[in-house]
């Protein structure tokens, strides 16, 4: 099944690009600085979180706030041009309009079980923003199962509670549950997490 939500245009994937690389330093993997924005707070969720059919809904919210017109995701590993547009024949970024969100969300990001979808292959490490810039999510399945959102201003706590935001302390119980064999990488990824995004 082919979604509209997949670009095969290249003025406007260059146009997506161009904002994504407003919001993100997309040569950057966590836990370095991966944001151009100056945002003011951060939360941190686990990877799976974003292919929940609740995430879209909290995506939805997220736009609202920011008073989005569209929300973006776009990948960087694998790469959307190599990769998908020489591969698949379209490019590695999925544009989708506030309304419309939450009925198409999940379809496009899984493509009805494809191996190479931004659900399997596609979501190694991938980012997401709205049309705003107003804030951002860079999420990274290949290192460290986590995703780290950016925005301005801190949000309701009910809100993030939706998608299982985690405090610093869950933070680290997670990390170190997760490489219990590399205690000492996982403290030394926490460490620059929290240097490099203190408000965590």
């Amino acid at each position: 099944m082919q979604y509209a939500e997949l670009l095969t245009d290249d003025a406007a994937f260059s146009a997506l690009r161009d904002e994504c690389n407003a919001v993100f330093d997309t040569n950057q993997r966590l836990p370095a600085k991966v944001f151009h924005s100056n945002f003011a707070k951060f939360y941190v969720f686990e990877h799976g979180q974003i292919f929940r059919q609740e995430f879209a809904a909290f995506l939805v919210e997220i736009a609202r706030i920011f008073t989005d017109v569209s929300v973006n995701y776009m990948t960087l590993d694998p790469d959307p041009v190599e990769y998908y547009w020489k591969k698949c024949g379209f490019y590695g970024l999925a544009s989708f309009e506030r309304d419309s969100l939450i009925e198409n969300y999940l379809g496009v990001m899984t493509r009805d079980g494809s191996a190479d979808s931004f659900r399997a292959r596609g979501g190694d490490v991938g980012v997401m923003w709205g049309s705003s810039l107003n804030w951002g999510i860079f999420c990274d399945r290949i290192s460290w199962d986590v995703c780290l959102m950016g925005v301005p201003f801190e949000l309701d706590k009910s809100l993030m509670g939706t998608i299982g935001c985690m405090s610093s302390d869950q933070m680290k119980k997670y990390l170190l549950s997760q490489y219990q064999n590399k205690r000492s990488v996982a403290v030394d990824f926490l460490k620059s997490l929290y240097t490099n995004y203190l408000e965590l």
